[in-house]
């Protein structure tokens, strides 16, 4: 019998944690390779916060890109056109 996990039928928070459960990967080894604190890579899956940098390299880690949130438009906010 063949085990398939469905990740695409659980919200995106819990799937990439079952993922990296099931990769034997921690949120913290995740904050040390990337020199960030652990809390921010909480809130990068939770979808809290979003940095193009973390994104790009958690895909780079083998974290599918599908199971990511949004990187979103960079930080801060929109410029104000001026005429």
């Amino acid at each position: 019998m063949a085990f398939v996990l469905d990740l695409t039928r659980v919200n995106p928070e819990r799937a990439i944690n079952a993922w990296l459960v099931y990769h034997g990967i921690s949120k913290s080894s995740l904050a040390k390779e990337l020199n960030v604190d652990p809390s921010f890579i909480t809130y990068v899956i939770q979808g809290k916060r979003r940095s193009r940098t973390v994104h790009a390299e958690l895909i780079r880690l083998g974290i599918p890109e599908e199971l990511l949130p949004s990187p979103g438009n960079g930080p801060g906010r929109p410029r104000v056109k001026k005429d």
